[in-house]
């Protein structure tokens, strides 16, 4: 039997995958700008489109790559509900999200590596924000929430030793597509405090424009938003032991439990 993943193999893949999702997702918003830059091409939803399918590829490449090292969270929201839901032990949840975060880091400096000055001067670096004219720090909160209550809900009804197995990854992504197509044109559809910030401080360092104000709102709604999406399926995902289940899933008693995890 192979030993388990160290605490270093995990904290590696975590930052590897968030900075995987931070290069590809947000850096399609960054180059969708450059591109719309320079022909003059309004946004419309065949780009949102785009972007959104960019983020559900890379979630289901990096999940699938790592899910079986570090649990594939790669997202702070994603790791807190789950120790909050006592799925993840709280001693391993601060080295989680500090690589979250460096890997966001990370990310978000190679979409300037890659795209250059115009990434922040055209295109916000990636970086999400809503419109404070016509929408409150309450709202834009409330939002995110409600996006990151979806995703996390969806990853932990996928986790779960009943779902069919060997679909998690598509899910996950097929669920970040989904939010970003109705959260993107409100607040960016953030929906993961790293993938947040490592766009903030590359773009703050870059010499970009960064509405500070509007950070706690969204800090806030994704977590608060998160741990209630990880204790919303708990509830209601209880059976009792001697309980007949009706799905569509195969026998619960065949399928091993799995190892907590995934993304946004």
């Amino acid at each position: 039997m192979a030993a388990p993943p160290t605490t270093p193999q995990k904290l590696l893949a975590e930052g590897l995958g968030t900075a995987f999702l931070v290069y590809v997702g947000a850096g399609s918003a960054a180059a969708t700008g450059v591109i719309a830059a320079g022909t003059k091409v309004a946004f419309s939803m065949a780009q949102l489109g785009m972007i959104s399918f960019a983020f559900m590829l890379v979630i289901v490449g990096a999940v699938y790559a790592i899910g079986h090292i570090s649990g594939g969270h790669i997202n702070p929201a994603v790791t807190l509900a789950l120790a909050v839901s006592g799925k993840f032990p709280w001693r391993e949840v601060p080295g989680y999200i500090a690589a979250q975060l460096v890997g966001a880091i990370a990310g978000a400096a190679a979409i300037f590596l890659t795209l250059g000055r115009v990434a922040t001067v055209a295109a916000g670096g990636g970086v999400t924000k809503y419109n404070a004219a016509s929408m409150g720090f309450g709202r834009a909160s409330l939002i995110e929430a409600i996006g990151t209550f979806m995703l996390v809900f969806v990853i932990f009804g996928v986790i779960d030793h009943r779902a069919v197995p060997g679909w998690a990854p598509m899910a996950i992504g097929a669920i970040v597509f989904a939010i970003i197509i109705i959260l993107g044109p409100a607040t960016g559809a953030a929906i993961n405090p790293a993938r947040y910030l490592g766009t903030v401080f590359m773009q703050s360092g870059f010499g970009g424009t960064v509405s500070w104000a509007q950070v706690p709102a969204y800090l806030i709604g994704e977590l608060v938003g998160g741990v209630l999406g990880g204790l919303a399926y708990v509830t209601i995902g209880k059976v009792r032991a001697d309980a007949a289940l009706t799905s569509l899933s195969p026998d619960p008693d065949a399928i091993p439990e799995k190892v907590s995890g995934a993304t946004s």
